[in-house]
């Protein structure tokens, strides 16, 4: 079973690094974006992303199954080990040249994610993780941060398209804004979690997380040494229409969720 976790692991993170490239070198040219939801878009970069990572998976396990950000009904849904993919999270950055954004790739088995890549391509940074083998940042392993008072924490967080989930983003956010020490907005969800991951940020919320974005992250946080939980501590419940989560270093998580109970 290592072995081939092992091979997934090299699998996964070679295929995120070439769809990063691909995203890369798209970054200066002129782009196609569409709305395809509320407040929600999509470019051609994300779509030959995707399809990059989708036809290197089939070519090399042709009986996996897919659960990807963009549709594709080609695609088959069941198999031994599901594909969780999101080929460009942090898509508004990236049409906006902003470049905070990154490939998200995880393989899963049972519905527990075992390997999960995350890569930067703007930083060349590759955040992966696999079952029972640690987190690591470019070859070198990452565990979270040791912070574990309030005020020495570094909150990020996002926002939803959502007016009511905005809404209550801000209820929360006037709960502990004067107890930490600051809080940042990067717009992708993966990244966030993985920098998370790497000890760079102590807490992340967010109320509108999909299961692409947190497919990789989940296994890249617990196996750093932290932790994912809903807005009550219990374990996320994945829903393809969004979850509210907070992820942490663990360490500051109960005391985090304590600061805003009385508004849920």
């Amino acid at each position: 079973m290592t072995t081939h976790i092992e091979e997934l692991l090299t699998f996964t993170q070679e295929t995120a690094v070439n769809a990063g490239h691909l995203v890369r070198e798209k970054y200066y040219q002129p782009l196609e974006i569409r709305q395809k939801g509320f407040r929600d878009i999509v470019t051609d970069a994300d779509i030959a992303a995707q399809k990059l990572i989708t036809d290197t998976i089939q070519s090399s396990y042709p009986t996996h199954g897919f659960l990807t950000e963009e549709k594709d009904s080609k695609l088959p849904t069941d198999g031994d080990v599901i594909w969780v993919i999101d080929p460009i999270d942090g898509t508004t950055n990236y049409s906006r040249l902003q470049p905070l954004f990154c490939v998200s790739i995880a393989a899963q088995i049972a519905g527990k994610s075992v390997v999960g890549a995350i890569y930067d391509p703007m930083r060349n940074e590759l955040f992966s993780a696999a079952k029972g083998l640690g987190s690591h940042l470019n070859g070198n392993a990452i565990q979270v941060s040791a912070v574990n008072s309030l005020e020495k924490t570094i909150v990020a967080l996002d926002w939803s398209r959502h007016k009511g989930l905005r809404t209550s983003t801000l209820d929360i956010l006037a709960c502990f804004a004067h107890q930490v020490q600051v809080v940042r907005a990067i717009g992708s969800a993966a990244l966030a979690m993985a920098w998370i991951a790497a000890g760079r940020f102590d807490v992340y919320l967010n109320f509108n997380l999909r299961p692409w974005d947190v497919a990789a992250a989940d296994i890249l946080i617990n196996e750093a040494g932290g932790m994912l939980s809903d807005l009550y501590g219990d374990p996320l419940s994945w829903a393809r229409k969004g979850m509210s989560g907070v992820s942490s270093n663990g360490r500051i998580h109960q005391s985090f969720l304590d600061t805003f109970q009385d508004v849920l």
